[in-house]
């Protein structure tokens, strides 16, 4: 009980607070991240920042981070169903990536982070949602837009492909909307841009100094 329902949650929360975009930019660049570009120490704001090859480091990274704590524990631990601990262990991480402890609770919007725990709690859902967010960002260019709908496509495809989504995969079910209202909330601030015409497309240069209206 204590190691399902507690301690599970507590070491993947410290996990997914481990900032890896904003230790990459420090170590080598020897600046804050979140004082440049869009101000989010994610994977994307790091891209522009340092470039593609350490936006993707970056991106795989976070994800690990989502993977390995919900691989450990649903393999050592709470054995192979997708109980209500598990589920813990996923809200954990997230929510260290999301409000990290290391950076005064100000993180990422959880898109790779929520992809590695999706990736060991339902693969093939999350195949289908990662190809919906190559064929969006592919035709608007756009990495906020296909993260959002790529998330509702999550649920869709989840409770779809699910035998037993409100019975037996309840908790699964409940934990995907969570998870995708979560980081459509995160990405307010992008819709706005989204709805103005001023989002940031793949490819476009950061600024110098986060404004006001970052992603934080």
């Amino acid at each position: 009980m204590l190691t399902h329902d507690i301690l599970g949650p507590i070491i993947s929360y410290f996990i997914g607070s481990i900032p890896f975009g904003f230790l990459i930019v420090k170590i080598i660049k020897g600046i804050d991240i979140r004082q440049v570009g869009s101000g989010n120490p994610g994977a994307t704001n790091v891209s522009r920042i340092m470039g593609k090859p350490y936006g993707i480091g970056v991106f795989i990274l976070d994800m690990l981070k989502g993977f390995f704590p919900l691989f450990i524990f649903d393999q050592y631990f709470a054995g192979h169903e997708h109980g209500l601990s598990l589920i813990f262990c996923g809200v954990g991480v997230i929510c260290g990536h999301t409000f990290p402890l290391f950076l005064g609770f100000k993180g990422g919007k959880a898109a790779a982070t929520s992809f590695g725990v999706f990736l060991w709690l339902a693969p093939v859902p999350l195949s289908i949602s990662a190809a919906v967010w190559l064929l969006v960002v592919y035709l608007f260019r756009y990495i906020s837009l296909g993260s959002m709908l790529s998330s509702i496509v999550l649920v869709i495809c989840l409770i779809l492909l699910s035998k037993d989504p409100f019975g037996h995969g309840l908790y699964l079910t409940l934990f995907s909307i969570f998870i995708s209202a979560l980081l459509i909330f995160r990405h307010k601030k992008n819709i706005k841009r989204l709805l103005q015409g001023t989002e940031n497309k793949i490819g476009s240069k950061a600024k110098t100094y986060a404004s006001p209206d970052s992603d934080f």
